[in-house]
């Protein structure tokens, strides 16, 4: 839809194929951009409606591990996350899609971790910033910026008080913005994966546009 949000079934499409080494070249009407995706993260272009999609995904273990180096950098100083490999990739790429689709309207996407990097390169440039279970702290939030949460996962478990000082700050940011999940297990991993996007409608609107329904299934 023109104009609107991502669908939740999008989401979840999306945010899956940022993990992927070798993604879907063709996801859901988008074509992947093969020389702007990387490891971290993917551009997906829809030519008819004019949008990109940027999915940024969360933390692995290859190369050693080193990406919870960024993790580590980012728990002792959320401000200095922005010197990390992780988030300068990240940035190369949101720049360079912003100068290859001039005009296009962008979405951004984040999990865990990449919550961080969605949060900080979020602006009016952008239609929508939507992260699940990001990894926020003291982070301010945009009015174009949403956030899907389970309530049992323990990383972005510092997200839900600052929803109230946002609902000051920005008075356009509202409920809509925080969508909570119920948890159906205590165990924090499962409740921090993606397919928890599988309790909510699929066809449920996220960003601006959203059109009132009942969000589960």
């Amino acid at each position: 839809m023109i104009g609107k949000g991502l669908k939740v079934n999008e989401i979840k499409n999306f945010l899956e194929a940022s993990y992927e080494e070798q993604p879907p070249k063709n996801l859901l009407g988008y074509v992947l951009d093969e020389k702007l995706s990387n490891l971290y993260g993917k551009v997906y272009v829809n030519e008819d409606l004019k949008k990109i999609i940027l999915s940024f995904r969360g933390t692995r273990s290859e190369n050693l591990g080193t990406d919870w180096i960024n993790n580590l950098v980012f728990a002792a100083n959320s401000s200095a996350y922005r010197l990390t490999p992780r988030y300068r990739t990240a940035l190369k790429m949101y720049s360079s899609a912003m100068k290859k689709y001039k005009g296009y309207d962008f979405e951004l996407l984040g999990h865990s971790q990449s919550g961080v990097i969605v949060n900080n390169l979020c602006s009016n440039k952008v239609k929508n910033c939507i992260s699940l279970n990001p990894a926020y702290k003291n982070a301010t939030l945009k009015n174009n910026e949403y956030l899907i949460r389970s309530q049992g996962d323990l990383v972005s478990q510092f997200v839900a008080p600052k929803k109230l000082i946002n609902s000051v700050l920005y008075p356009k940011w509202s409920k809509k913005h925080m969508i909570n999940i119920k948890n159906k297990t205590s165990n924090p991993i499962t409740e921090h994966k993606i397919d928890i996007l599988d309790r909510l409608q699929p066809n449920l609107i996220i960003g601006r546009g959203m059109i009132k329904m009942n969000k589960y299934k």
